[in-house]
């Protein structure tokens, strides 16, 4: 069954996937995993890189847990951060962990590849941890050295793509999987619209920007590394009701990026300075994670340009008291592994990362300069505590809180509908 029903599957992943990262192109088998529910498991591939990675291309490894009609079962896993496997000019070891769920029969495994570059994939494998006992479950031409791709199965692949066995290039054995996406047509859509997309010269930088829709303007500030194109799931509904204004952060999605040390004061200028050369004033924002802290300085320095603001999951400093220390733990071991691959202090990635781990640097008491009434969101299980959310609310003057029960981090894109009704209820009161 779990074979049978594999396309309808890899659809509904590719469905969850491009919402949150984009147009990606994947390649997956289908395993029986029964026996090892609950069980930990280690995905390990290596990719070889022909161009050298950036923020719009990269491959990762992703799975996917199946029930017993070969249907996806909660989200998608994967590789959260290709950079920090990359070494250039080498083979690449990427690894997945996790835990196989409960009632799971099946898990797809495979890799997920955007932007327009060319990779080369080798001794993929699939491991599942009993005590102290690493034992591999057999995948079907794990190593890519059968002629025939057989079980590998692509899906949402771009015009021009190319998928093949090759002998150009192989870590073990004679032979590779070769992805080539080097002349791959790109579908334009929101966040790299090119019929409306324009930039705009800001502070030494250029800002990418789209605008959808007519009525009252609404700017949308994305997350840490990310571009406009995250609020996939909210533009339609937005934009039939507000001129909807998509902005990329410097360095960040289609933007460019200079030397200058990242903060998110640097980063609330450069809104400010982007609102004033669109001769707007007043406008609703809408920040998340990053987008949310540069929408709060934004509201304390600059209170001329906002009328009310959204903020979701935003913190005012790092420490214990606000951010899960699993995640700061976690963006520590990255940034080593990362100085470990060579990877330049000047990279945006690694800036990215180091701005997340020592800003903002926010007083609480600051936060009576906001002007604008503002509804702070977080989801139950975010990445920081209820009651530093609840210090956000409490200290903006006109502030509201609201948790999204049973939601985490990603709620904008895990329950559009609960997110996106807050929303206008909160931008349409009176």
């Amino acid at each position: 069954m779990i074979r049978l029903t594999l396309k309808l599957f890899l659809f509904l992943f590719f469905i969850i996937f491009s919402k949150i990262s984009g147009q990606l192109y994947q390649v997956f088998q289908a395993v029986n995993v029964e026996k090892y529910q609950g069980k930990n498991f280690i995905l390990e591939g290596k990719i070889f890189y022909n161009n050298d990675i950036n923020s719009n291309s990269w491959m990762v490894l992703s799975a996917l847990f199946l029930d017993g009609k070969g249907t996806g079962m909660k989200g998608m896993i994967h590789s959260d951060d290709a950079q920090i496997y990359y070494k250039k000019g080498e083979w690449s070891p990427y690894e997945l962990k996790g835990k196989i769920i409960k009632n799971a029969k099946g898990i797809a495994v495979g890799i997920s590849v955007a932007g327009k570059g060319s990779y080369y994939l080798d001794d993929f494998k699939l491991f599942v941890l009993e005590g102290k006992n690493k034992i591999e479950v057999p995948l079907k031409n794990g190593g890519f050295e059968d002629a025939s791709l057989m079980p590998w199965q692509s899906y949402a692949k771009d015009e021009g793509s190319k998928m093949s066995i090759s002998t150009a290039k192989s870590l073990s054995g004679k032979q590779s999987l070769f992805i080539d996406n080097s002349a791959a047509v790109v579908t334009s859509g929101f966040g790299n619209n090119k019929e409306i997309g324009k930039l705009m010269d800001v502070n030494g930088v250029k800002l990418y920007y789209e605008v959808y829709g007519q009525g009252e303007p609404l700017l949308l500030i994305h997350g840490n590394n990310s571009s406009m194109a995250s609020f996939n799931n909210q533009l339609e509904v937005l934009s039939k009701k507000y001129q909807v204004i998509g902005l990329d952060s410097r360095g960040q999605g289609n933007s460019t990026s200079n030397d200058t040390k990242l903060t998110y004061e640097l980063m609330a200028d450069d809104v400010n300075d982007f609102l004033d050369k669109m001769n707007l004033k007043n406008v609703n924002v809408l920040g998340w994670s990053d987008g949310g802290n540069i929408a709060v300085i934004l509201g304390m320095e600059h209170p001329d340009k906002v009328k009310k603001m959204a903020i979701m999951g935003a913190v005012l400093y790092n420490n214990k008291t606000s951010v899960d220390p699993k995640i700061n733990k976690i963006l520590n071991q990255q940034v080593n592994e990362m100085k470990a691959n060579g990877i330049s202090e000047n990279d945006m990635n690694y800036r990215l990362k180091i701005l997340l781990l020592t800003e903002p640097n926010i007083n609480p008491d600051a936060l009576k300069k906001i002007q604008a009434p503002t509804l702070v969101m977080a989801g139950e299980h975010d990445v920081m505590p209820e009651k530093h959310t609840k210090l956000i609310a409490d200290k903006i003057p006109n502030g509201k809180m609201l948790i999204f029960k049973g939601g985490n981090h990603e709620a904008p894109q895990n329950m559009p509908e609960k997110f996106n009704k807050a929303i206008l209820e909160f931008f349409e009161k009176i």
